[in-house]
């Protein structure tokens, strides 16, 4: 079940009109596009690992993802978003 199919292509067709033009965002709006694009990123992962891992091994995983993406955040944006959420 994919509840925000329809909201996601939206959004995508919308993010292809405006590409090439700086937009104003700030960390809140960071903080929104991370929590969607977790949402979809951890479900692909399960998808991938749910017959190999156990429950325990797949939250981990998901908590090193987590992990990973802030520090990507924080690198290369300067937001830390442990001080938005």
């Amino acid at each position: 079940m994919n509840t925000f199919k329809k909201q996601l292509d939206e959004l995508s067709d919308f993010a292809l009109e405006i590409s090439g033009i700086k937009n104003d965002y700030n960390a809140d709006d960071m903080a929104n596009a991370t929590l969607v694009f977790f949402e979809v990123f951890c479900s692909l992962m399960h998808d991938k690992h749910n017959d190999k891992l156990t429950q325990k091994q797949m939250e981990a995983l998901a908590l090193e993802a987590g992990k990973s993406i802030h520090q990507t955040i924080l690198l290369f944006t300067g937001l830390d978003m442990k001080d938005v959420f």
